[in-house]
């Protein structure tokens, strides 16, 4: 859990969508107003020579808007947007847990597998929304992070130290080290990135996601019949233009207004769930890939000396033999990549969500984040 990032891949496209349909007005006990954000005169991205100055300033600009950020989502006819919002974020959120998780498996012997994706996208999401200063943001494993763990488990092999012990410390190391970067003012660096940093990096996002779909049905073509390729292809086409259809609705002249709202702001949700009742009705006439979760809800790895699923919680100091002590400095060379990666992959996505045309209307906290 300790490796969770802000998820670059899936965060700003909507946390936008949240930010720009689900803002409202400030609540009725009126937090300070915009032009008082800068507590102190405090910028939001500056040094402020203060130790954890830029976290403090932060949680002086946040922390008057905390009911708001609940409230405002029930206020002056935001409720169904809000809960739009939230069943997109749904999708958003779990399918990157079940896709990475399955990867996660391949690549660590299902050391890590869906299930401890899953529970670590949750749980780090929902402290991370209750506690940062932009919430909007969702927590979430990247292509960046799976690339770096499939190196760290060849590491661990290589140097015949256990994985799950091994991966303990480098989160520590790495929360250290994050710590080290929030009471420091770091994010201070991130108002020297330019405008052209961010758009490549929203580039970069929107590319991972529509290469990983043209891949998967590629995929389909090499390993299922043609018909079930076909299938696969009809039900990823039609899935995003029905959605594309519903969204249109809203400046359509049809039905009445509350209906094409209706249609409008949960047609993704739409969209999926009538698409994935499609293929569960022809699927014994045409089978397709589906993606294998465990049926229960335990850790996905067995223990081969005990035959049994290992625990939730991991000791640090070793599961079937100890961990050396030299071990545990070494970790801190990873968790020092690690770091800098979700350093990057965090203050980019905050930034590209905090844009003036997301329309967000409350103060931000970078360091706080």
């Amino acid at each position: 859990m300790a490796d969770q990032q802000a998820d670059g891949a899936v965060a700003p496209p909507a946390a936008t969508a949240v930010a720009t349909s689900g803002a409202s007005e400030p609540s009725t006990a009126q937090p300070p107003a915009k032009a008082d954000h800068d507590q102190h005169g405090v910028a939001e991205l500056a040094w402020t020579g203060k130790f954890a100055g830029g976290v403090r300033a932060d949680m002086k600009r946040r922390y008057p808007w905390y009911l708001s950020d609940f409230v405002d989502a029930f206020r002056d006819g935001n409720a169904q947007i809000s809960l739009a919002s939230i069943l997109f974020l749904f999708f958003a959120c779990i399918s990157p847990a079940l896709a990475f998780g399955s990867l996660f498996s391949e690549a660590t012997e299902k050391q890590v597998g869906v299930v401890e994706t899953i529970l670590a996208t949750a749980v780090c999401g929902i402290m991370y929304s209750l506690f940062s200063g932009q919430p909007l943001c969702i927590m979430g494993a990247t292509g960046p992070e799976y690339a770096y763990t499939v190196v760290f488990y060849s590491l661990c092999e290589a140097l015949d130290i256990e994985f799950l012990p091994a991966r303990v410390w480098q989160g520590l190391w790495a929360a250290l080290f994050t710590a080290l970067l929030a009471i420091t003012d770091s994010c201070a660096l991130m108002s020297h990135f330019t405008r052209f940093v961010e758009d490549i990096f929203a580039l970069l996002i929107s590319v991972i996601f529509i290469v990983g779909a043209f891949r998967s049905l590629v995929e389909a073509f090499q390993d299922l019949s043609k018909a079930a390729a076909f299938k696969t292809t009809l039900l990823c086409f039609g899935t995003y233009a029905f959605t594309r259809w519903l969204q249109s609705m809203k400046r359509s002249r049809s039905a009445t207004k509350t209906l094409r709202d209706i249609l409008g702001n949960f047609s993704v949700a739409i969209s999926i769930f009538v698409f994935s009742g499609l293929a569960a009705i022809w699927r014994d006439e045409v089978g397709i890939a589906w993606l294998e979760v465990e049926s229960e809800f335990r850790p996905t790895w067995t223990n081969p000396e005990t035959g049994a699923a290992r625990p939730w919680v991991i000791s640090p100091f070793g599961i079937n033999k100890d961990f050396p002590i030299w071990a545990i400095f070494l970790m801190a060379v990873p968790a020092l990549g690690l770091t800098v990666l979700g350093f990057l992959d965090q203050n980019l996505t905050t930034i590209i969500v905090n844009r003036p045309a997301s329309g967000l209307k409350e103060p931000v906290g970078y360091h706080l984040d």
